[in-house]
């Protein structure tokens, strides 16, 4: 067997409370690494990669930006304040530590001070969160664990354990036994199983279900916090959208501030060491931030950008569809005196309802006056 080494066998040899930790540890990592993605740096120097720069800010909620002694790299390391305190009680001196050594100078002056927020405190809540999640992670361990079918049978004596024991350990390595021993379970032959007795029950396997929904819910909680506002919504088809983004803009108040301190800490290292460093969201970040300005603009009924200029630029012809009259107007004044001459025809073909049908009149009754006779006028006339 090699010796390649395998995660997996430190995890199965750890104890209980050793595996908890690793739990914990394990979510906390994943938070971290989310968290060190929110923001990108442009124009660090090579002495002052971005990983370490924000996981002093989140780790410690200030960071102190300094020459490294008797040199001039320009370095990140945590610190403290010292000194005088000005008006408002912050030190006016910096104290910048790293390992080996320290560097002291006037703040805003010789050492750039930075904070990751506007109370200039660590992120605490992945702390919480990495905390519930392998809380969480430690229930659903033990929920799987007993909704397992693991019957536990009750037995007289050791030797009837023993060949229990034994029977169960083939059955699981799927090998076929039997028992000869008229004394060894002699009671269960030709009778029901061995009296048992359960601490399990696999019907609670439903519950997982539960844990499942918290821990997303806990997730969502962080990344609320954090400017990803995330939707579980179970009554999708009822949902608004003001249901929907009624978090987006709380979501971006930490975001926005915490942005706001990193772009002063750029301001004082480039006036103190003569760069030009910036600082904006990631792209996960200014993603979620365009959309949230996006979907603001259009709820208050103003278009964007893209909008405007689709609607500016529409082809003439789509307005020559809407008025058909205007194309040819010769033959539609022809059309339209078809269509009336038609009608005219259709209303003489029509019977008046008014009208009277011909009665059959007596002979003598149905000669003609000679007066209303045009025959008989001519004759008279000669």
């Amino acid at each position: 067997m090699n010796n390649v080494f395998r995660p997996g066998d430190v995890y199965n040899i750890m104890k209980t409370k050793e595996k908890n930790n690793t739990r914990y540890v394990t979510f906390f990592t994943m938070l971290w690494d989310i968290l060190l993605e929110m923001f990108e740096w442009k124009n660090l120097p090579d002495t002052m990669p971005k990983r370490f720069l924000e996981s002093i800010l989140h780790t410690y909620g200030e960071v102190f930006v300094c020459k490294e002694k008797g040199t001039e790299n320009v370095i990140a390391s945590y610190g403290t304040l010292a000194g005088e305190v000005d008006c408002y009680g912050l030190g006016t001196e910096c104290i910048a530590t790293y390992p080996g050594n320290s560097v002291n100078g006037k703040r805003g002056i010789d050492i750039a001070y930075g904070i990751n927020n506007d109370t200039a405190t660590p992120d605490m809540l992945t702390y919480w969160t990495a905390h519930l999640l392998g809380e969480i992670g430690k229930s659903e361990d033990l929920n799987v664990k007993y909704s397992r079918l693991l019957p536990i049978p009750k037995l007289k004596d050791e030797k009837d354990k023993s060949a229990f024991n034994d029977i169960i350990k083939k059955l699981f390595d799927g090998e076929l036994t039997a028992f000869v021993s008229k004394n060894v379970l002699s009671k269960e032959i030709g009778c029901d199983s061995p009296e048992v007795f359960n601490l399990s029950d696999v019907k609670d396997v439903d519950k997982l279900q539960y844990l499942s929904r918290y821990y997303d819910d806990v997730l969502k909680r962080f990344f609320n916090y954090y400017g990803q506002a995330l939707q579980n919504q179970n009554k999708s088809a009822q949902s608004i959208s003001d249901e929907l983004h009624g978090m987006d803009s709380v979501s971006f108040i930490i975001p926005l501030q915490m942005l706001n301190c990193r772009k002063a800490l750029c301001q004082q290292i480039n006036d103190i060491f003569g760069l030009d460093v910036d600082v904006d969201f990631s792209p996960a970040w200014q993603l979620e931030f365009d959309a949230f300005i996006n979907r603001d603009l259009n709820d208050n009924g103003i278009p964007d950008v893209d909008e405007t200029e689709s609607s500016a630029n529409l082809p003439l012809e789509s307005t020559e569809d809407e008025n058909p009259m205007d194309d040819n107007p010769e033959e539609e004044k022809d059309e339209i005196g078809a269509k009336s001459e038609e009608s005219d025809t259709l209303e003489d073909d029509v019977d008046d309802p008014t009208d009277i049908p011909a009665m059959d009149l007596d002979p003598d009754e149905s000669e003609v006056d000679p007066e209303d006779d045009p025959e008989e006028k001519e004759g008279d006339e000669e």
